[in-house]
């Protein structure tokens, strides 16, 4: 299984968990440069990388402002061990080293000739049934009343063991922590000596180990071996436990001849086996394997009615703890992806998130490319912050647009932004949206320079180009850092186009003209011709008149969309 980051805000307590799927994991404040988002203000947009180092994992501070700490001292590189914990700004992050598996090894023990086995509603089992009859004064025996007393009084003390732990795993999202409660309870209340989950892999179908405890050795885990010895667990037991969906005791009957037998329980390192199935809405989770070594003590059937309660209530809480996973790597998805994607693709990319992987392929888009005019020279006369200030002020009332009209927020590029219509998915109406969101664009520039005349600011024009054409397309980069992006000739002159338009203008190419129709009204663009880098004849551009557009749309008239 991956190594993975849990993540703490010191400030919140609130946690969640990354698992480490790459060979390089980059940390920090932007959305769109990070792996791990780390939203404060005192981290660094790109503030530290984790790289794959041998079998280990090597925390690379980016020469970020703040820094990161571990137990208070500033690195810049570090090597990390299992549970090392580091600090940035607010957040505490704990790595778990999860990559040099446990080690187990299936052998061919078979199942003792005693077997005791509960289904997983078979809560508690062998109550004994007080009825009159058993109580009635010719067959009263007061060693039948004390020893059905006993068993009620065992079974009770396994329902207070059930709801101990119920309240311990009712607000625990972690299975490290839901394993570790379990396994501390079982060795307290069992003989048990070794505790061992392994947990189904949902690709594979394969069980693979997850976590091991054991009683003298309390503090390994994954990725830790114990003296270098492999974990040995009987096959025959496991596949009974997968198989049939139920919890198992395996025991010797030996057992039960007390010290007479214990020679040959020596001779023979006899020892008795529990097994218990995980079992979510979707099936099977994973198996739950204790043992018992020590040659005096074995396990009764009262340890199997309480591990497979535990085994119950275990499954309700590991469920819940992937579920949790699942849900917040999704939220954090799609908080990344909503930044740049309209919500309708980031939906479908979050339910079906294989189709769309590393590398372009060729697709008919429309791309749009939109600069503010002018604002290199105005940014040279006001503070830094009032710049940036502007500009987000207006990247927040351009982004929803292009959103809107079911367009892609490729880039920003200083003042300028790069947005595509037509993918991730084909849409027959690529070039309209793409239009109609550079005429709302437009309109909504009479708003944004409102803004800045009430602040005292100068106001503010843009310049918008449009092409229609085939470009490569799809996540483009590393398998480190991708961006969905287009490139081609297509995407060229559209960035070619929007360095035509004048201020106020949407400039168009014939590809553009000819998807759109007659649904804008179109004028000619100065020669009507221009050569642009990279082509060599002229390129035909044409304007959309947006002013008689946003008249028509006011006034109802249809004829400028016919």
């Amino acid at each position: 299984m991956p190594s993975k980051l849990i993540i703490t805000n010191s400030e919140t307590g609130e946690s969640y968990e990354f698992e480490i799927t790459s060979d390089e994991t980059r940390l920090g404040r932007s959305a769109a440069r990070n792996d791990v988002i780390l939203d404060d203000g005192q981290v660094s947009r790109e503030h530290a990388v984790l790289r794959k180092f041998g079998t280990k994992h090597m925390l690379v501070d980016l020469a970020s402002a703040n820094g990161i700490f571990i137990s208070g001292q500033r690195i810049r590189e570090h090597i990390l061990n299992n549970e090392d914990t580091f600090s940035i700004s607010k957040y505490r992050i704990t790595y778990q080293d999860r990559g040099a598996s446990l080690s187990v090894k299936f052998d061919d023990q078979k199942i003792g000739n005693t077997v005791f086995m509960r289904k997983p509603d078979q809560v508690l089992s062998g109550i004994p049934h007080l009825d009159k009859t058993s109580l009635s004064a010719t067959n009263l025996s007061s060693e039948l009343v004390l020893g059905e007393i006993e068993a009620l009084r065992r079974k009770a003390e396994t329902l207070t063991r059930i709801y101990e732990l119920n309240g311990m795993l009712g607000s625990v999202f972690s299975l490290e922590e839901i394993f570790g409660k379990v396994s501390e309870m079982l060795f307290r209340v069992t003989p048990a000596d070794r505790f061992l989950v392994m947990l189904k892999d949902p690709a594979t179908g394969e069980l693979n180990p997850f976590m091991a405890d054991f009683r003298h050795r309390r503090s390994t885990k994954s990725g830790v071996s114990v003296s270098g010895r492999e974990i040995s667990v009987s096959r025959t037991v496991v596949a009974r436990v997968v198989e049939e969906q139920v919890s198992l005791l395996s025991c010797d009957t030996q057992a039960d001849l007390g010290l007479a037998g214990a020679k040959s329980i020596i001779m023979q390192n006899i020892h008795s086996v529990m097994s218990a199935p995980l079992l979510g809405d979707k099936g099977l989770l994973g198996v739950i394997y204790v043992d018992c070594q020590q040659v005096m003590q074995m396990f009764s059937e009262d340890d199997l009615d309480l591990l497979n309660a535990i085994a119950g209530a275990t499954s309700i809480s590991v469920d819940n703890a992937i579920s949790h996973e699942r849900l917040l790597r999704e939220e954090l998805a799609r908080a990344k992806y909503s930044r740049f994607m309209p919500r309708h693709v980031v939906e479908e990319i979050l339910a079906n998130p294989d189709a769309l992987s590393l590398g372009g392929k060729n697709a008919n888009v429309t791309i749009l490319f939109s600069d503010i005019r002018g604002f290199t020279t105005m940014s040279e006369n006001l503070p830094p912050e009032t710049v940036v200030q502007i500009l987000n002020e207006y990247f927040s009332d351009m982004a929803p647009i292009v959103f809107e009209h079911q367009g892609l927020l490729d880039k920003y590029m200083g003042d300028g932004l790069m947005a595509l219509f037509g993918v991730p998915y084909p849409g027959e109406d690529a070039a309209v949206n793409a239009v109609s969101a550079a005429v709302e664009m437009q309109r909504r520039m009479k708003a944004v320079n409102q803004s800045l005349k009430d602040r005292g600011l100068s106001e503010i024009t843009i310049g918008i180009g449009i092409n229609t054409g085939t470009a490569t397309v799809g996540y483009i980069g590393s398998e480190e850092k991708t961006d969905y992006t287009a490139i081609g000739d297509a995407v060229n002159l559209a960035a070619r186009l929007e360095k035509q338009a004048q201020a106020g203008q949407i400039i168009i190419s014939q590809a553009t003209l000819a998807a759109i129709g007659a649904r804008f009204p179109i004028g000619p663009c100065g020669c009507g011709e221009v050569k642009v880098k990279g082509k060599k004849e002229p390129v035909q551009i044409y304007e959309v008149i947006w002013s008689e557009a946003e008249r028509a749309t006011h006034t109802g008239d249809n004829s400028a969309g016919d």
